[in-house]
């Protein structure tokens, strides 16, 4: 059984609760604006807003699209990802609002959190990529399987779908050991 991905309770209020489909950041920000008065300056409420959605859109979940009526508006709209996903909504952090950094904060430290969270995000990308073409190997394995006579149609996608299944699966160990290099790393400390 999958896990469920955990959103922050304002996200899925306005993502599943409220069902926002296609949607603007001024949107969201309105919206959440609307449901919670913990962001005291709508310059908070944007930075949250941004930062949920780089998050979403990094895992897959959403992506942009530009409608142009008049002049460009970028927007975003669900991918069949978030709607193939389950979702729970998190617990709201005590104090979720910005605050300035501590000067004492280890920005190395910091700057290696950065890194790994961006190379854990694009493993689990790389990995649903993999996943599909998996399925898509699959699938054309099982049709030559059952019409012989046009396995010389098939042949050409199923060899381009394992190149990109090999190419994605370098990716994802490529990916994995640098996990694995962090993490061996910081049990020598």
């Amino acid at each position: 059984m999958k896990s469920a991905v955990k959103l922050h309770p304002y996200i899925y209020n306005l993502l599943i609760e409220k069902g926002f489909e296609e949607f603007s950041a001024t949107q969201l920000k309105d919206a959440l604006l609307k449901i919670t008065d913990e962001y005291s300056q709508v310059g908070e409420a944007r930075k949250f807003i941004y930062r949920q959605l780089l998050r979403l859109e990094a895992l897959g979940f959403i992506c942009k699209i530009e409608k142009i009526d008049g002049h460009s508006k970028k927007f975003y709209k669900k991918t069949e990802l978030f709607y193939s996903t389950t979702f729970t909504s998190g617990k709201i952090p005590k104090n979720s609002r910005l605050q300035a950094v501590p000067a004492t904060v280890d920005t190395a430290a910091s700057d290696v959190d950065i890194f790994l969270n961006d190379i854990k995000k694009e493993k689990v990308i790389h990995e649903a990529k993999l996943a599909v073409v998996l399925s898509e190997i699959e699938e054309y394995q099982s049709l030559m399987a059952r019409f012989p006579k046009k396995k010389s149609y098939l042949t050409g996608l199923y060899q381009q779908a394992k190149n990109q299944s090999a190419a994605l699966l370098g990716k994802v160990t490529a990916l994995s050991k640098v996990l694995g290099q962090d993490s061996s790393e910081h049990h020598i400390c």
